[in-house]
């Protein structure tokens, strides 16, 4: 993920947790930690949802976006 109020890019390590491919990552910002977890899942043959979500600090994670992919 590369980013406008950084430099450089961001690493996000994933492994599969039961049928979901989980993506998380943190860094630095405005002198705060900023945590991201990014969840994907296949909902139907052809159909994938994608949900990222964040925290500040130790702030309960809220959904920043959610993608809902249909193959055409």
């Amino acid at each position: 993920m590369f980013g406008n109020d950084f430099p450089g890019a961001l690493v996000e390590t994933g492994q599969f947790e039961g049928d979901a491919l989980v993506y998380r990552s943190g860094f630095q910002a405005e002198g705060a930690t900023l945590k991201l977890r990014n969840v994907t899942r296949v909902t139907a043959p052809g159909t994938l949802v994608s949900e990222e979500y964040m925290a500040m600090k130790d702030a309960p994670e809220t959904l920043l976006v959610r993608v809902d992919a249909k193959k055409r």
